[in-house]
């Protein structure tokens, strides 16, 4: 890469569920563009996320963990991965070092893309020096990545080092978005998703797959800003633990996700929060079809 080339071009995260591709995304772009938790499969669909700087572009996919589909919205989340593959420059594979491998048709599926794959080992710094050596000679054997790049997407270790490899194996090529744009996702979807990540804080068991959020109404009244909002459940009984105790879990969820949305708003806002049953969601076409526009 010369002093004076700008390297663009598409990268798709891949990877099982929490192994830290929202993390290492909000962490390299030094703002928050995904929610995190962890809870499997927090990420529903490909979220675009611009990072440019005097090298160039990055663009983003950050695709939803692979897993196998049950319900047409999970049909449709892995719809996103291999759209993602197939329209990136370059693909970033991300494990953990507390993984186990049992990838094995992944790696077939990249090998017939035949596009350059960076091997990222997340969360080196629950770790010895040894025992990521070991893990990097693992991997080293199972396929011919381009690069292998330990780190912490949490504490930051090897992200510089991880943005110049990725200059470095994208084309030559002008940017392709505006410098200012950072994201694809609409005002409406981003903060639906905060308050989805404040409710998948505070739930368990099954209810961060059945549960969804939408949100109804944002309205800017000068000094504050109105959001109403509902949290989706399938059940009586998901309702039920939703709210909580005299509705002291809602309570909490609602002000948790106050105060993210005061933090995106810069502004005092009121959140009217809901829980609303919508039995079989995840399998109705026009819901997953709103969910994904």
């Amino acid at each position: 890469m010369t002093a004076k080339s700008r390297h663009a071009g598409y990268i798709a995260l891949v990877g099982r569920t929490n192994v830290g591709k929202s993390t290492f995304l909000n962490a390299l772009m030094e703002r928050k563009i995904a929610i995190v938790s962890d809870k499997p499969q927090t990420t529903r669909k490909r979220i675009l996320g611009i990072k440019t700087t005097p090298h160039g572009q990055l663009i983003f996919f950050d695709c939803p963990g692979i897993h196998k589909p049950f319900f047409k919205m999970n049909e449709k989340m892995m719809a996103d991965v291999h759209e993602a593959l197939r329209d990136a420059d370059l693909i970033l594979y991300f494990v953990d070092m507390d993984g186990t491998f049992e990838d094995k048709f992944i790696l077939e599926m990249l090998s017939k893309l035949k596009k350059s794959v960076l091997l990222v080992i997340n969360k080196i710094d629950r770790h010895g020096k040894n025992r990521i050596l070991e893990k990097i000679e693992f991997y080293r054997t199972l396929f011919p990545w381009k690069e292998i790049v330990p780190i912490s997407a949490r504490h930051g270790d090897n992200l510089d080092l991880l943005e110049e490899l990725l200059y470095r194996h994208l084309p030559e090529a002008d940017n392709y978005f505006d410098e200012d744009k950072v994201t694809d996702q609409s005002e409406t979807y981003y903060l639906a998703e905060l308050i989805r990540e404040k409710t998948l804080e505070m739930v368990h068991d099954e209810l961060p797959f059945t549960s969804n959020v939408k949100v109804e109404e944002i309205t800017d009244r000068g000094e504050l800003v109105f959001v109403r909002a509902e949290i989706w459940v399938e059940n009586h009984s998901q309702k039920k633990i939703i709210i909580g105790r005299r509705g002291s879990l809602l309570k909490q969820i609602g002000c948790n996700a106050r105060q993210a949305l005061e933090e995106y708003f810069a502004k005092k806002v009121f959140l009217e929060l809901f829980v609303k049953i919508v039995p079989g969601w995840r399998n109705s076409p026009l819901i997953i079809k709103d969910i994904f526009n």
